[in-house]
């Protein structure tokens, strides 16, 4: 029986699609953004990294997943490179190993291959990442058991939430991740949202919360009205 482990491209996938076999994974760990100052009369260097950038902040990583092509003679490699770089080669794509299905990256494929003999080729696709990899259910989506993590996995289920306190205020604990995307509120009703004492209008539809920062671990919301919320968040980690 064939290893039919791989990675997948968008829509497209290494083994079904283009029967590759995985031979070596390599996932770059991002760069971190740094700010140093040299002061006078100061011993190191003085580390403003936080200040400055609100924040670690984190540049792109690099992802390279190494495949065999086998049974493949010259003409058949042709047009297998062919059918590869036209879907994905330059594209930027969602990308999700079925090794850590959970979640997905995102970033620009590039094909480059490599054929030595007439039985095999090797295809060699690297990506340049975000350097988060998101989790692939948003708060409010329905949870894909297939690929919950019971070792590491937190449920998250923010999807209509009954609002019923137009006197009080009414808590909603939301779990972030280590890297967190700004939320969006939904709601079917005028109403209010407190968040870390500050007091936001939230109108009937979409609201999107850009004031509003999401931490690690759980996060407490607090809603004044009559109605029903659904809270979407996305988020990763590195």
């Amino acid at each position: 029986m064939p290893d039919r482990t791989g990675v997948k491209f968008g829509d497209v996938h290494s083994y079904d699609d283009w029967k590759l076999r995985l031979k070596e994974i390599r996932i770059g760990i991002p760069e971190i953004k740094t700010e140093y100052v040299d002061v006078a009369g100061m011993n190191g260097r003085l580390d403003l990294t936080e200040q400055q950038n609100g924040g670690v902040k984190y540049g792109s990583r690099v992802l390279e997943f190494d495949f065999d092509a086998r049974n493949c003679g010259y003409r058949q490699w042709s047009s297998l490179t062919s059918k590869i770089s036209s879907a994905i080669h330059g594209q930027k794509l969602h990308i999700i190993l079925d090794t850590d299905p959970g979640y997905y990256y995102l970033g620009r494929c590039t094909v480059n291959t490599e054929k030595t003999n007439e039985a095999k080729a090797n295809i060699t696709i690297s990506c340049e990442c975000d350097p988060f990899k998101i989790d692939v259910t948003a708060s409010s989506d329905q949870w894909k058991w297939d690929t919950f993590s019971f070792v590491d996995g937190v449920i998250r289920d923010t999807a209509d939430i009954l609002i019923a306190s137009t006197d009080m205020w009414q808590e909603v604990d939301v779990v972030g991740w280590d890297y967190n995307e700004i939320p969006t509120v939904i709601s079917d009703a005028d109403m209010e949202m407190k968040w870390n004492e500050e007091v936001f209008e939230i109108v009937s539809g979409e609201n999107i919360m850009y004031d509003v920062t999401l931490s690690p671990g759980e996060n407490k919301l607090y809603f004044r009205g009559d109605g029903n919320v659904t809270i979407i968040c996305k988020g990763g980690m590195i």
